[in-house]
């Protein structure tokens, strides 16, 4: 595989690589994984190297066309199917797909609360994950922090939602922006998913955008969840 040739990002995210290896995700046999915001399929070229079954989920048409083209062209990996769909929409959709490992990198800042429990409940009721021979299925999990810089840069909403009117830096301008607290988003997963057995890591980076320092914060969890 060239990795010149791949459409969109080139690789996976580093913490979910720790994650994976860290777990022995790599010695799972017939498993599949569901992904949330799957892009342009980075993260999913990892477990597809592992004979993982991959599913996807992108609301971007022009991410959702290099998945495939990145699976199909480079790749050649047939054991993977993506959605060009919103991820609300999929999860109250869909049924019975029993993934063994659940992803949602990168993509409730995006969505309100409210609408990040429905979307975990629909997961649970409809079988997005399964509760494999041993009880449960692995999740990861990556969400904007309260410390981020763009926290507070335009229209308050509610329950720390904004909608990101003053943030001239990040591509983001009058998106809605949702952050999280640690322990809020724990008792959320825990509320929703039974969530057990996990770690919380924070993420910090310092980028230069058009010359000014802004910080990055992210807030990533990974643990088991099942659906009693």
């Amino acid at each position: 595989m060239f990795i010149n040739k791949i459409k969109g990002f080139k690789y996976p995210d580093m913490e979910l690589v720790r994650w994976f290896f860290k777990n022995k995700l790599d010695t799972l046999k017939n498993a599949k994984v569901l992904e949330f915001a799957s892009h342009n399929g980075n993260n999913l070229s990892l477990f597809a190297n592992y004979n993982y079954a991959c599913i996807g989920v992108e609301l971007s048409k022009q991410n959702h066309e290099n998945a495939i083209y990145n699976f199909k062209e480079i790749m050649h990996y047939k054991k993977a199917s993506f959605f060009n769909e919103n991820m609300l929409d999929f999860a109250k959709n869909h049924q019975n797909i029993n993934a063994d490992v659940f992803l949602i990198p990168n993509v409730i800042n995006y969505i309100t609360k409210d609408e990040f429990k429905n979307l975990l409940q629909s997961a649970k009721q409809n079988n997005l994950y399964q509760a494999n021979g041993e009880g449960y299925a692995h999740f990861f999990l990556r969400a904007r922090s309260i410390k981020d810089h763009r926290y507070g840069l335009g229209e308050k909403l509610k329950n720390d939602s904004f909608i990101l009117s003053y943030d001239e830096f990040s591509g983001e301008k009058n998106c809605l922006c949702t952050a999280y607290q640690e322990h809020e988003l724990v008792e959320i997963l825990k509320e929703n998913l039974n969530l057990y057995d996990f770690e919380v890591i924070t993420s910090e980076n310092i980028n230069i955008k058009n010359k000014v320092y802004i910080k990055d914060s992210d807030i990533i969890i990974y643990g088991k969840i099942t659906k009693e």
